[in-house]
């Protein structure tokens, strides 16, 4: 299990990864995190959830996550983000209002 410092400081993903991660559509983190494997993923969920900039993109991986992984990378945060990343997106509810009117 990674120290929660170690999480927060330290990218679980090359630099080049991490980068094509953050220049992709959600859609897109999606298909191109399925390649990496479920523990690595976790950690790179919690790690992005723990920097404001990449929060969204830390919901939007965990949601392909295992409730164990999270847990296992993050402890009580991965419990917490994997919750968070199965509710309801509030700004995506938002837009779809916004479409309806």
């Amino acid at each position: 299990m990674q120290s929660q410092r170690q999480e927060k400081d330290t990218c679980p993903v090359s630099d080049s990864v991490m980068g094509e991660v953050y220049r992709s559509s959600p859609q897109h983190i999606r298909e191109l995190v399925a390649t990496i494997p479920p523990f690595t993923r976790a950690l790179l969920a919690v790690y992005c959830r723990g920097h404001a900039h990449l929060a969204s993109m830390g919901l939007t991986i965990a949601a392909i996550c295992d409730k164990g992984d999270l847990i296992d990378a993050g402890g009580d945060r991965g419990a917490a983000l994997y919750e968070q990343a199965r509710q309801p997106r509030r700004d995506l509810l938002k837009l779809v209002a916004q479409d309806l009117i």
